[in-house]
């Protein structure tokens, strides 16, 4: 039988367009979610596009990691866990290795791993409005995704602590004011029309000079050991009796009791 199509791209000129499409679900990141980026990226990667936008359907870009995903991580083992999670980051943060210039479009809530993906792009735009948060601690679970050198790359040492550790929510306007969003906006249509001319504007540019600019800007970074501590750290998390409590928490929509 045919997955459902949770993720969908086009490309159109020099610009492509990646959708996350579970609407319903402020567009969860999971299992197939996982396999679909993945093999959309590969494709991608061949396309003669210069810039790839990454955004969500619906009123959002993306909730996080899916409650299904996670809830299933609980009965794997410790011994596998640690792969499961490192296949399962690669697979959204292999955009990183794309030759396309890559825009995340936060067009409403990004929590935990879904604004990781936003902060792995090479910029972002934003509505003013956006609900966003990295929101591990909040769940039970040790931070993942890249999360805190991600977060230190975008916001700064001392925030990125700061958002980590609260686990609190702040806006989109926020991010824009601590310098990590590109440009801001207060309507969807007016964010989606900002972004496609960001685009634009970058691939009517030397492309040469802008792929040599987009590996510099890659240099001295070493996501991988980040990637391989907080497996192991989600790892022990999901053994743990506080991710059950938190996702209860998110499920019933109150606060955990930690």
């Amino acid at each position: 039988m045919k997955s459902r199509e949770v993720v969908r791209w086009s490309t159109e000129g020099k610009v492509s367009r990646l959708w996350l499409c579970r609407p319903q679900a402020l567009n969860p990141l999971g299992e197939e979610e996982a396999r679909q980026f993945s093999a959309a990226l590969s494709k991608i990667a061949k396309e003669k596009s210069r810039v790839l936008i990454i955004t969500g359907e619906g009123a959002g870009f993306s909730a996080g990691g899916d409650m299904a995903f996670i809830e299933k991580n609980r009965a794997r083992t410790q011994k596998e866990l640690p792969g499961v999670m490192k296949r399962f980051y690669s697979s959204f943060l292999d955009l990183r290795g794309l030759p396309q210039v890559t825009i995340s479009q936060i067009n409403g809530p990004a929590v935990g791993a879904g604004l990781c993906l936003a902060l792995a792009c090479d910029l972002r735009t934003t509505l003013s409005g956006s609900r966003l948060a990295l929101s591990f601690t909040r769940l039970g679970l040790n931070p993942g995704m890249g999360a805190w050198p991600l977060a230190r790359a975008a916001v700064g040492d001392a925030r990125a602590r700061d958002l980590l550790l609260t686990g609190r929510f702040f806006s989109g306007q926020d991010l824009y004011d601590w310098g990590a969003a590109a440009l801001t906006a207060e309507k969807p249509e007016q964010l989606d029309e900002l972004t496609l001319n960001l685009a634009n504007d970058i691939a009517a540019l030397s492309w040469s000079a802008v792929s040599i600019l987009k590996k510099e800007m890659a240099l001295g970074e070493n996501l991988e050991k980040y990637l391989a501590f907080e497996a192991e750290g989600q790892a022990d998390c999901f053994k743990g009796p506080d991710i059950v409590e938190g996702v209860a928490a998110v499920r019933g929509k109150r606060q955990p009791k930690f």
